[in-house]
């Protein structure tokens, strides 16, 4: 992975750069940023750099030996740790899946990789005690080839408690060892690591970059590009996701969601539930972020923020009117239920019980924010 095969991030890009030429590489480093903004092939990307023969002032160069075999991912001094689910407990034992994943779509997310490993799966991921050990054992070897040992630890938001094993580790790692973390969310991650990391911040890609990318890369018609980039939110993944669904399909199904949720007609309401559970957990994924955007859209617009909000017109006409049904008191109700709902898909919960009973909840926060108007 080369730094010119990612999009926008030139900022960081010029930053990692700079860090390898002045020598001053920290050992132990965590890349923070949102999914799909490009973390982790960042950080394949400055290994890469820090390990080239010939590196130029902008890139490494791509031909040289340690760049080829870091491009394909078979370098023997370049090593993954991921997120695993039972019968799996080190990432070594799906190496080649992994090397596929990621070749495929460096941007992928910890849901779809988990699918990747088992589509039908009904467990949580984890980076186990074993795979720690693991870690350890591999830094604790001489390099073969490379001016740096690197491991890459994706998502250590997954170490749970078992991530205790690498402090001493990660404080002081073997000379000529570089330790990357590549993280969603800190929060998740424990304070004990976050303090023996370096962290740089990985902003949101920028809706232009994401829309150039697309037409360029993607084929994509202007239009569309620039209606996909607005729905991203920075998010390259998702936005590679969306070029396959029709976005006029999202936004009427969420505004013929929230009149069935509103009039309460509980057939028209079922048989929109049964139609949406259909449809496929990655799609009701992103259109469980879709309608978190138009309801704080609709929130900005009954709140004099226009300037603020990114939608089109057909969805503005929309969300002109659905705002007198939302407040201060139930937006926020509403948004943590949906977001709880996002989290329960990617746990493989029944659709149809999920949408029934969050659309149910919506249905009663809408007519009490009218009864609150009257």
């Amino acid at each position: 992975m080369q730094f010119n095969q990612i999009i926008g991030q030139h900022f960081i890009k010029q930053k990692l750069i700079a860090m390898a030429n002045t020598g001053r590489i920290s050992h132990t480093q965590l890349f923070l940023g949102s999914e799909g903004s490009g973390n982790l092939a960042l950080a394949l990307a400055y290994a890469q750099y820090v390990n080239c023969l010939n590196p130029n002032t902008e890139d490494s160069c791509g031909t040289c030996s340690s760049c080829v075999k870091f491009q394909k991912l078979i370098h023997p001094d370049l090593h993954f740790t991921v997120p695993t689910i039972s019968p799996y407990k080190q990432s070594k034992e799906i190496l080649v899946e992994w090397r596929e994943a990621f070749l495929a779509n460096p941007y992928i997310s910890d849901f779809q990789w988990l699918q990747t490993i088992d589509s039908n799966a009904n467990k949580q991921g984890n980076i186990t005690a074993e795979e720690c050990r693991d870690i350890i054992n591999r830094l604790g070897l001489t390099s073969y080839q490379a001016k740096f040992k690197t491991q890459i630890i994706w998502l250590p938001e997954y170490l749970h408690l078992s991530g205790n094993i690498l402090l001493k580790l990660l404080e002081e790692p073997p000379t000529g060892t570089l330790i990357i973390l590549v993280a969603n969310n800190t929060e998740k991650v424990l304070a004990t690591i976050l303090s023996r990391a370096q962290t740089i911040k990985i902003p949101k890609l920028k809706d232009e970059e994401i829309e150039e990318a697309l037409i360029a890369r993607h084929q994509c018609l202007p239009q569309k590009a620039n209606d996909i980039a607005r729905l991203a939110d920075g998010d390259f993944n998702l936005a590679m996701m969306l070029i396959e669904m029709d976005q006029d399909g999202y936004f009427n199904s969420y505004s013929s969601w929230m009149r069935f949720c509103f009039s309460g007609k509980v057939g028209e309401l079922q048989k929109w539930v049964d139609e949406m559970a259909g449809s496929g957990r990655e799609y009701v994924k992103n259109f469980l972020g879709y309608t978190i955007q138009m309801m704080r859209a609709a929130f900005l617009l009954k709140y004099g923020e226009a300037n603020l909000v990114r939608v089109n017109q057909t969805e503005r006409q929309f969300l002109e009117k659905f705002s007198s049904f939302l407040n201060a008191n139930n937006l926020g109700l509403i948004l943590q239920n949906i977001d709880e709902a996002v989290v329960a898909v990617e746990r493989n919960a029944n659709l149809k019980i999920l949408f029934l009973n969050l659309s149910l909840y919506i249905g009663r926060q809408l007519k009490q924010a009218q009864k609150s108007t009257v």
